[in-house]
């Protein structure tokens, strides 16, 4: 038997709060919540960052919150920067306006903007959220109270969906100090005249990938400066600049920072480079090296690096710094293993072998489908690594085969190989299939014997259906992407720069204002809408996301010297 209605739960709990809010205001702490005596205040930023983009005490543990008056809630799946995003600066989504919670701006008187007014659509739904009209501005003793208790400075009582924190007056004054400094400076690298760039290419870069790299990023460093002096041209005469054009116009430049020698020495490279001259953002960048060590740099600078051409993107849950195309082979390998999980056809009991050519390629690809396949609590998989030598040993080959019987073969293994399928495809059983991957095997795809083609599958994580972009409704003719036949592997370098600049940064340079922060940069990137481009069949994005092509299909090839790319799947979402 229930000892309390909801109801006088509620009641109960407003008791409570009162109580709170009473004894809080009866406590003579006019300056606000006394920050703790024995902290240095770098360790209190690096705790107040913790509680704001975690949702974690300094303690460790979550912290206390509830919405709805008695609703518990996780904050460490609920942050504060959840919906006032990392640089502090707000957000609209679902009808929600969530406002700017930096000291500079908590800290100013605040009026609603007309356009923030309520609207509704046809139907008479409300599509912007109520927010407050007017406010007074906070101190660190009513920004204290805001947090405990949902009321602003002139009383007025925050939405339901505002979590409501009881924080101790320890914990409470170290999440203020963040707030305060959140967001207080603008970031290196930009200014009111300037944008500082660059982008980074490694040593094993060959020349002509360099200058499919570095053409369209000067040209987009070229016709932004010319459309300054444009503005400026446009000011001259007299006429009046928007609020857009006011801050889309600023001098860029970039620079090239080149990595030389071994991997491990680049980080260390990195940071002369950006001590001599820091930069705003890296544009791009280019190795065929794993991107792990200048992935870690802009980690630790906290500098955006959007969208390097890489085979080998850091995989990984928490990064925010790097926007990467995909996951690279990894990619590949969990669309296989999703692929399968869907395959009705396959019994659970069907064993599966990995043939693995043993190298960055190979692993990457084997990582990528064990990973997906233990998240789908699969079974029954085999891992063989073998050289490449041993994968040229038909004999050798053969003999595995017929000790693991593979109802289902993965050959994660490059061009060498393809010889040997009609002999391998043989060993297997009459329903058995096998698969391999287009990034490995590059323009050499299209040489699968005839014979078997209805036996391999193919990873392809490239758009398959024309790009409605030119006047054809295929690729644009201006942008040079084909290479070999049916374009496998090519890594399309200039047409995914060219993506990239145009249809994702110009929006999020354009749109941050005076609000010169990279976290911004970023935040205001993950609000973008879906695209459709000529590489992928659309990037997405999201608060978090850091990987924005998703998909990949699973392909046969049709007859012939220039065979027709068939899909066996839609498009698979990893």
């Amino acid at each position: 038997m229930k000892l309390y209605s909801t109801v006088t739960k509620v009641a109960l709990l407003n008791l409570i709060l009162l109580a709170m809010l009473i004894f809080f205001t009866a406590v003579p702490v006019q300056a606000g919540p006394v920050l703790p005596a024995d902290l240095p205040l770098a360790e209190i930023i690096r705790l107040g960052e913790r509680m704001y983009r975690e949702g974690l005490l300094p303690s460790g543990a979550p912290m206390p919150a509830f919405i709805r008056g008695d609703v518990e809630i996780d904050s460490s799946a609920f942050s504060c920067s959840s919906c006032h995003l990392r640089a502090g600066l707000g957000s609209f989504e679902g009808g929600v306006v969530t406002p700017p919670t930096t000291g500079t701006k908590l800290y100013k008187p605040y009026r609603r903007p007309p356009s923030m007014g309520d609207s509704t659509d046809q139907t008479g739904r409300v599509v912007y959220a109520k927010t407050v009209q007017e406010r007074p501005a906070y101190t660190r003793e009513s920004l204290a109270t805001a947090m405990r208790f949902g009321t602003d400075p002139a009383g007025q009582i925050f939405n339901d969906v505002m979590p409501r924190y009881p924080l101790s007056d320890g914990d409470m004054s170290i999440l203020i100090s963040y707030l305060e400094s959140l967001s207080a400076e603008p970031s290196p690298g930009a200014s009111s005249q300037e944008f500082r760039f660059a982008t980074i290419i490694t040593d094993d870069v060959s020349q002509e990938d360099r200058q499919a790299l570095l053409l369209p990023l000067q040209n987009f460093i070229a016709q932004k400066n010319q459309q300054l002096q444009m503005y400026n041209d446009f000011i001259k005469f007299g006429y009046a600049p928007t609020i857009d054009m006011k801050y889309a116009f600023r001098q860029a430049s970039l620079d090239v920072w080149e990595l030389k020698g071994t991997p491990d020495t680049w980080q260390q490279q990195l940071v002369e480079y950006n001590a001599k001259k820091p930069v705003f953002a890296v544009l791009g960048g280019i190795s065929n090296s794993d991107w792990r060590h200048i992935h870690d740099f802009c980690e630790a600078e906290r500098i955006p690096c959007l969208f390097p051409i890489t085979d080998f993107p850091v995989v990984s849950e928490t990064g925010w710094y790097t926007y990467y195309f995909n996951k690279g082979f990894a990619q590949e390998g969990e669309a296989v293993a999703r692929y399968l999980n869907r395959l009705e056809t396959l019994s659970a009991k069907t064993p599966i072998l990995q043939i693995v050519q043993d190298s960055p390629v190979g692993r990457a690809l084997a990582a990528g489908f064990q990973k997906s396949w233990n998240e789908l609590e699969r079974k029954n998989v085999t891992t063989l690594s073998l050289t490449a030598s041993q994968l040229g040993d038909q004999s050798a080959l053969n003999k595995i085969l017929k000790k693991y019987k593979p109802g289902v073969l993965l050959l994660w293994s490059d061009e060498k190989v393809l010889p040997n399928l009609p002999k391998m495809i043989s060993q297997l059983p009459k329903t058995g299939i096998v698969f391999v991957s287009s990034g490995f095997l590059g323009n050499k795809t299209a040489l699968v014997p005839e014979t078997v083609r209805n036996r391999v599958y193919i990873t392809y994580p490239y758009r398959l259906k024309p790009f409605v972009g030119s006047k054809d409704g295929g690729y644009d003719a201006k942008v040079p992407i084909l290479t070999g036949a049916k374009d496998f592997g090519d890594r399309r370098i200039t047409s995914k720069i060219t993506t990239m600049m145009k249809q994702t940064v110009l929006q999020g340079l354009n749109r941050i204002y005076d609000d010169l922060y990279r976290d911004h940069l970023l935040d205001i990137m993950s609000m973008q809408m879906d695209l459709t481009v000529r590489d992928y069949e659309r990037l997405s994005f999201g608060p978090g996301q850091r990987y924005t092509s998703k998909g990949c299909y699973i392909i046969q090839l049709g007859p012939g010297t220039d065979p027709a790319l068939l899909p066996q799947s839609e498009w698979v979402i990893n």
